[in-house]
């Protein structure tokens, strides 16, 4: 089910680059190689996070993303390579299993569009949180940056 959220977001990332049609491949390399370094993470929550730079058009071919967790509050000091982003904007967001990723983004593309609502600016980014699920797919939240704030539940 789709929804519009106001959400803040507060997260330890590594930052990284790559070419758009490349990400499936990179982004979990990326988590991994982060995740061998989560615990030194303060005020870590243990929830993965990915956050994309939205591509702006066809002749955007790289773009920055980042892997990293969840964090309780700002560290006041972070491991080397690493840094704190504090996101606060509206989202639509939609959760699903992690397998069925092509899935949700076309639902909530067709969703936004179906609500008349308008994709953020490029410099809010997109948000992909991850839940383990014992015995099953790890679950996915997507959040979408949206400009109207129509309609907004508060989280």
């Amino acid at each position: 089910m789709c929804k519009m959220v106001s959400k803040e977001f507060e997260a330890v990332v590594m930052r990284n680059k790559g070419l758009f049609r490349d990400y499936a491949e990179l982004v979990p390399k990326a988590a991994q190689h982060f995740l061998k370094r989560a615990h030194d993470i303060p005020n870590s929550t243990g929830v993965e996070v990915s956050i994309f730079e939205p591509k702006r058009d066809q002749t955007h071919i790289e773009g920055t993303y980042f892997v990293g967790c969840l964090v309780d509050g700002d560290a006041d000091s972070l491991p080397e390579g690493m840094e704190y982003i504090r996101a606060e904007n509206s989202y639509a967001t939609i959760r699903g299993k992690v397998t069925e990723m092509g899935q949700l983004y076309s639902e909530l593309d067709k969703w936004i569009e179906d609500q008349g609502y308008q994709y953020g600016s490029p410099e809010h980014y997109i948000l992909e949180v991850y839940y383990p699920v014992e015995n099953d797919a790890e679950h996915v939240e997507v959040y979408i940056p949206i400009k109207n704030e129509l309609k907004i539940e508060r989280v």
